[in-house]
């Protein structure tokens, strides 16, 4: 009896390590915190998330953006298995968001 008790929770541990090992738990951590980055520093863009796949050359997750213009915008966004960190990219999203919000 006290075997099936441990089998249930040991079973759950070993699918959450599986899914985050194969990248599917990293890829949706990098898609809900690649949003809320850009929804608070960026908010008139309403850049949506399209795409999230790991870029081996950079060693990161590399994310796309497009907003309602058409324009598509692409970060990577590490590290590996928790990404929660914007980088290279990002310059670009910030240039077009101060081009547009300039006041004269």
């Amino acid at each position: 009896m006290k075997q099936k008790k441990w089998l249930i929770p040991v079973l759950i541990l070993a699918v959450a390590v599986v899914l985050w090992l194969t990248g599917v738990i990293p890829k949706q951590i990098a898609r809900i915190s690649g949003e809320s980055y850009v929804n608070q520093h960026f908010p008139e863009m309403q850049l949506k998330c399209t795409d999230v796949e790991w870029a081996a050359v950079y060693g990161d997750y590399l994310i796309t953006f497009k907003d309602g213009d058409g324009n598509t915008y692409s970060c990577a966004i590490g590290p590996k298995y928790f990404p929660v960190s914007l980088g290279q990219g990002l310059f670009a999203i910030e240039s077009d968001y101060a081009e547009r919000n300039q006041y004269d």
